[in-house]
């Protein structure tokens, strides 16, 4: 059903510590089990990081984000949280950018936002 569809997947770790795990890339294969993406990772949380904004260069950390390698996830149905498919021209391999504001997007045509930073009550 989503085989060479482009998706955004969010899942979650087994762990505590864990933080927020999205991965946006091409699906290869589905099954019962799992999904197969070809994909670039980005993993978020507080203690990664320093400044506010920038561009991401791979495998650095910045404003809370690591971007991992573009290569071949596995992951498993029971993890993955929600999934977007979005539309089959989007530019998934390109630099990511996170604003002034926090938002994390892809810096493709459509400037993808890959998440938005959480709502703070005042």
């Amino acid at each position: 059903m989503l085989e060479g569809k482009v998706v955004k997947v969010r899942w979650v770790k087994p762990y505590p510590t864990a933080h927020n795990h999205i991965a946006v890339g091409d699906v290869l294969h589905e099954t019962p089990q799992y999904l197969v993406l070809l994909c670039r990772t980005y993993h978020f949380g507080s203690h990664i990081g320093g400044g506010r904004n920038g561009i991401l260069r791979q495998e650095e950390y910045v404003s809370g984000v690591l971007e991992g390698e573009k290569g071949v996830r596995i992951i498993p149905w029971s993890r993955i949280e929600v999934i977007n498919e979005l539309p089959a021209k989007t530019n998934w391999n390109v630099k990511v950018h996170i604003d002034q504001s926090g938002i994390c997007y892809l810096a493709n045509e459509q400037k993808t936002i890959i998440s938005r930073p959480p709502e703070r009550n005042s």
